[in-house]
């Protein structure tokens, strides 16, 4: 069997173990069983549990950024794309029967001196917060809030109604959010 189609099986399985039931929870023998493979092809591609983690989540990130694009390609209007981001955390809510932020539940699960998961995690955080940060300033905008202020403000209802969703199973908060949002645009 080719070494990228089992390094993508590998990684496809620990991202759904991962997703479902948690990092800590889920096993290096849970992942060898589910994925079919010996222990020692497991090895050949990750040096450790942590190596493995990366990979999901550096293919979390890609997936999340594809399908993003994908969701704003066709709106043009800045406006629309900043209020579209919302629709799309609730698409992405509602894919995922509201299971919350793989980004955010992996942070929650390692250490603190687990830097490179920490760091992968806070530049997928940065990267959302600078799209946002993009699209503020090409839009003509309340003059209450300063374009950095609109965008923290923007990033922060993301970000606590995907937290809020995940928690009350439903999308109430992101379409609050969504709602404040337009009042400022």
């Amino acid at each position: 069997m080719k070494e990228s189609v089992v390094k993508d099986r590998i990684v496809d399985v620990a991202s759904r173990l991962f997703y479902q039931q948690g990092y800590n929870l889920t096993g290096i023998n849970q992942i060898i069983d589910e994925a079919q493979i010996a222990r020692a092809s497991l090895y050949n591609h990750f040096d450790s549990k942590t190596d493995l983690l990366m990979a999901y989540l550096e293919k979390a990130e890609n997936n999340w950024f594809v399908q993003l694009d994908a969701f704003l390609a066709p709106i043009s209007d800045p406006r629309e794309k900043l209020l579209s981001l919302f629709d799309h955390r609730v698409w992405r809510q509602q894919k995922t029967s509201y299971g919350g932020c793989q980004f955010l539940k992996i942070s929650a699960e390692v250490s603190r001196e687990e830097t490179r998961v920490a760091d992968l995690v806070k530049a997928q955080k940065e990267r959302v917060k600078n799209l946002v940060g993009q699209l503020v300033v090409q839009v003509d905008h309340s003059p209450l809030l300063s374009d950095e202020q609109l965008t923290d403000m923007i990033f922060l209802l993301l970000e606590g109604g995907a937290i809020n969703g995940a928690i009350a199973k439903n999308s109430v908060a992101l379409d609050s959010g969504k709602t404040i949002v337009e009042k400022f645009l």
